[in-house]
């Protein structure tokens, strides 16, 4: 379960910061790629059909979804807040 969830965040980041071409196209795609919860639950299920199939399960695929999100945005915030600490950084 742990190597989907760290596959689901290493979709999540090449998502948002990897594939330059997915931004700029529709205003929805924008919005989803500013958010890493939002952009972490399609990481999930996209982590999940990986490791599953080809028997996936609904259920199970919204279950990694959601735990994608979560482990996506908490990741996401620590290494902001490890990169504040270390470096002055604030991207804000």
């Amino acid at each position: 379960m742990f190597l989907i969830l760290l596959a689901g965040a290493g979709i999540t980041f090449c998502l948002q910061h990897k594939l330059p071409f997915l931004h700029k196209k529709a205003d929805i795609i924008d919005k989803m790629l500013k958010c890493t919860y939002c952009t972490g639950f399609h990481g999930g299920w996209i982590a999940y059909l990986m490791q599953s199939l080809p028997s996936p399960s609904l259920q199970e695929a919204l279950l990694f979804s959601f735990a994608s999100a979560i482990f996506s945005y908490a990741l996401d915030e620590a290494i902001k807040y490890l990169e504040e600490a270390e470096y002055g950084v604030d991207e804000e």
